[in-house]
C-alpha cells in the first residue's frame, strides 16, 4: 500500500486527459486521501480540484509546475501549497503562458517547413492558453504524422527533431523564488528524467536547495527500486525532503497511475508534513 499520497497530477487544464472533477475521482479510488493538482504554467484548474475533492472528503493541496532553466536546460518545478491569487504566481502565470503561446506558433511553423501538418495541429487547440509538446503530439496522431505519441516525439518533436523549439524559460532560482513569494514550498520535478551525468545531478540538487528548494520528488510514477534508492540518495545528500508523484496524465498508461506508486522510503522527511502532519501509511499501521 502507498502513502496515500500524490503531489503531482495534471488535468486538461494543461496537458492531462481528465478534468478536475473526473481526476479527483480517479485519485479517490486509488486510495489517495492528499493530492496536488500541478498542471503545466496554469493555476485554472485549481478551483474545480478543490470543490471536487471536499465532495468526496478528501484533501487538495493548491499547486503548479513551472517551466525554469538550470544551465541552459529545462527543469520543471513544482510548487505546493502556492497561493493562485497571489500577485506573485499571477505575473509568473501570465509571462509562462505567452512563451508557451509563442513555442506554439514557432513549433507550428517548424513543422509545417518539414512536412507536417503543424499549423492544423495548433488550430485544433481552440482557446487552449498552456499548449505542450503532447498536445502537439496528440494532434499529430490524430493527423496521421505519427503513430503513436512516442512516435511523434521521436519524429517531430524531440530536442533535435524539426518541431523542436528552445525557449527561454526563468531561472531556476527566479521560479523558485515565485513559488515562495506566493507562499508555497519549491520541489524538483522528476529529477531522473534529465539528461543530466550523476555529478551533474547532484550539483542540481544542491544548487535548487541553496536557491531555496525544499524538496525532490523520490517516488516518482513508474520508478524502479534502484531509480528511488538514486533519488533518496540525492535528496539525502542535498538536505532535501522527499515527495511522492505519480505525474499522471492519462490513466490508460498504467506506469504513471496513483494506484502504483511506491511508499516514500523513511530514510527522508515527507514534504507534506506540513499539510498532513499523520501520513496515512501511519493510519494503518
Amino acid at each position: 500500500m502507498n502513502d496515500g499520497v500524490d503531489l503531482h497530477v495534471h488535468s486538461t487544464f494543461s496537458d492531462g486527459v481528465l478534468a478536475p472533477a473526473a481526476l479527483v475521482e480517479l485519485l479517490a479510488a486509488a486510495g489517495v486521501g492528499l493530492f496536488a493538482l500541478t498542471d503545466h504554467d496554469s493555476v485554472a484548474g485549481l478551483a474545480q480540484a478543490d470543490a471536487a475533492a471536499r465532495s468526496r472528503g478528501i484533501r487538495a493541496l493548491p499547486g503548479i509546475e513551472m517551466s525554469a532553466c538550470w544551465q541552459g536546460r529545462g527543469i520543471h518545478v513544482v510548487g505546493l501549497g502556492i497561493d493562485p491569487d497571489s500577485q506573485a504566481i499571477l505575473t509568473a502565470v501570465a509571462a509562462l503562458t505567452e512563451l508557451r503561446r509563442q513555442r506554439a506558433v514557432d513549433m507550428a511553423e517548424r513543422l509545417e517547413r518539414a512536412g507536417a501538418p503543424g499549423r492544423q495541429a495548433l488550430a485544433s487547440f481552440g482557446a487552449l492558453t498552456t499548449p505542450t509538446r503532447t498536445h502537439f503530439a496528440r494532434a499529430l496522431v490524430g493527423l496521421g504524422a505519427a503513430g503513436d505519441v512516442q512516435g511523434a516525439f521521436s519524429r517531430w518533436l524531440a530536442r533535435g527533431r524539426p518541431g523542436y523549439v528552445s525557449t527561454a524559460w526563468p531561472e531556476l532560482g527566479a521560479t523558485i523564488g515565485t513559488i515562495a513569494a506566493s507562499g508555497g514550498v519549491a520541489v524538483l520535478a522528476h529529477p531522473l528524467r534529465y539528461t543530466l551525468s550523476a555529478g551533474q545531478r547532484r550539483q542540481l540538487a544542491r544548487e535548487f536547495k541553496a536557491l531555496g528548494g525544499t524538496a525532490l520528488e523520490v517516488v516518482t510514477g513508474g520508478a524502479a527500486a534502484h531509480q528511488i534508492e538514486t533519488a533518496l540518495g540525492l535528496a539525502l545528500r542535498a538536505g532535501l525532503e522527499g515527495s511522492v508523484a505519480s505525474d499522471c496524465h492519462d490513466p490508460a498508461l498504467p506506469w504513471h497511475r496513483p494506484d502504483r506508486l511506491a511508499k516514500l522510503p523513511q530514510a527522508v522527511a515527507p514534504v507534506w508534513h506540513r499539510w498532513d502532519p499523520t501520513p496515512r501509511r501511519a493510519l494503518e499501521a
